[in-house]
């Protein structure tokens, strides 16, 4: 009896300890490598990706980069760092190009095509998970912040 309550114990414990990890997961802000820039605030994260700065310290033209979908880690990003759900954004980038012209970012449909974009221009930025982004990417990537993803 002592060992069945201990095994069921230990099986609680790892599922309980499984969504845990999941949620440890971090949502990375990545720029081109040769980006000046090495740490940003949520602020300016916001500023950068919303086009309310147009562009970087060193005069490089900031290209943000959205994702498709309304999977969790946007959700997540969208809402902790933007301030605005998918709608409001959608909203937000209508008025921005009726009332000034300003191009809406593209979307792309994933971490790989994300990090594909960032590393092929020097101005961009964008999100991923961190989980994603392999080791020889680091050397054509700037992880310039990370926050949990809830």
């Amino acid at each position: 009896m002592n060992f069945k309550m201990t095994l069921c114990l230990s099986a609680l414990v790892l599922l309980l300890g499984a969504p845990l990890k999941a949620s440890s997961e971090e949502i990375a802000i990545i720029v081109n490598v040769e980006n000046s820039v090495n740490e940003l605030s949520h602020d300016d994260i916001r500023k950068y990706l919303l086009k309310e700065s147009i562009s970087w310290p060193d005069g490089k033209k900031v290209r943000s980069v959205d994702r498709v979908g309304t999977s969790p880690l946007r959700k997540t990003f969208l809402e902790n760092i933007v301030k605005m759900s998918s709608d409001q954004l959608e909203k937000y980038w209508v008025g921005k190009r009726y009332q000034n012209g300003v191009p809406v970012p593209p979307k792309l449909s994933g971490d790989d095509q994300i990090i594909e974009y960032v590393q092929s221009f020097p101005g961009a930025i964008s999100y991923v998970n961190a989980a994603s982004i392999r080791d020889d990417q680091r050397k054509t990537l700037k992880i310039v912040g990370t926050f949990p993803m809830q």
